[in-house]
């Protein structure tokens, strides 16, 4: 195949520009009511015996993000569901290259976009019923919490989701989230099983109690007597390996997630 007929800028600028003109209804409405939602969530958080107080806004921001982020990522290659809008979207003159990360930009680039202005909105509005209530701004422990603390690990863990999301939405055009997360926690279940196995085998008489390890990170152990009598020691792989498993997460694992996502897709049949 040409480069062209896999990847043309110009025809995948007309591509976007289709999808957001045909879906533009959407996100918009998707603005609205995740801002609804957002701040429907924020007056319950804030509400202390029926009064309105100032509260914090980080545990409401993160859980959201990441519910609403890969519910939204399901719902992707939907078309693919239906014998006639699957064929349509298969033979739409544009590559599979194209297709695919048109989805993946709005899904990741446009999702968080959208997100965050809509948390935003709900955020102000929150804050001006807070004010006209109490007589006080909201604590915005939010942004206090991103300049203190390393956040981006929770969009690191985010964009890792989201690639296990989206190649579930490749394999599963009904019931993608619903089938994705059981698949999921299946596979990680199965991780941890396996590493139990080998952690007993190595630590089984050291071991304080069976669960007590991360998978392929670290154990706690014992330093001698009885698990109650003596002290523990949290043993963790050496700190060189801790940066590959971490540069790995961050870098590798989304990316070759949206790759596979991408060889399933151009394998698909209607």
């Amino acid at each position: 195949m040409q480069t062209n007929n896999v990847f043309s800028p110009a025809r995948f600028g007309l591509y976007m520009r289709k999808h957001l003109l045909d879906n533009y209804r959407l996100y918009a409405m998707s603005v609205i009511v995740l801002a609804v939602l957002s701040l429907i969530l924020l007056l319950v958080s804030s509400t202390d015996n029926f009064s309105i107080t100032a509260s914090g806004l980080v545990p409401i921001f993160f859980i959201m993000l990441f519910i609403t982020g890969l519910i939204f990522t399901s719902l992707s290659f939907g078309e693919l569901g239906n014998k006639p809008q699957g064929i349509d979207y298969l033979l739409f003159p544009a590559s599979q290259l194209e297709k695919f990360l048109s989805t993946l930009l709005v899904t990741t680039v446009g999702f968080l976009l959208v997100y965050h202005l809509a948390f935003y909105i709900a955020y102000q509005v929150m804050d001006m019923i807070v004010f006209a209530k109490r007589d006080v701004h909201i604590v915005n422990d939010l942004r206090n919490y991103l300049q203190d603390t390393p956040a981006y690990y929770w969009y690191y863990a985010w964009f890792g989701a989201q690639g296990f999301m989206l190649l579930g939405a490749v394999y599963f055009q009904k019931y993608s989230f619903i089938k994705t997360l059981f698949l999921l926690t299946l596979f990680l279940g199965a991780l941890y099983l396996v590493n139990t196995v080998f952690v007993f085998l190595f630590f089984g008489g050291k071991m304080r109690e069976w669960y007590e390890h991360v998978p392929f990170i670290g154990v706690n152990i014992t330093n001698g007597g009885t698990p109650v009598a003596s002290g523990n020691t949290m043993l963790i792989i050496p700190e060189p390996l801790q940066h590959t498993f971490l540069f790995l997460v961050k870098y590798i694992l989304p990316p070759m997630l949206w790759t596979l996502a991408y060889a399933r897709l151009r394998d698909k049949e209607i």
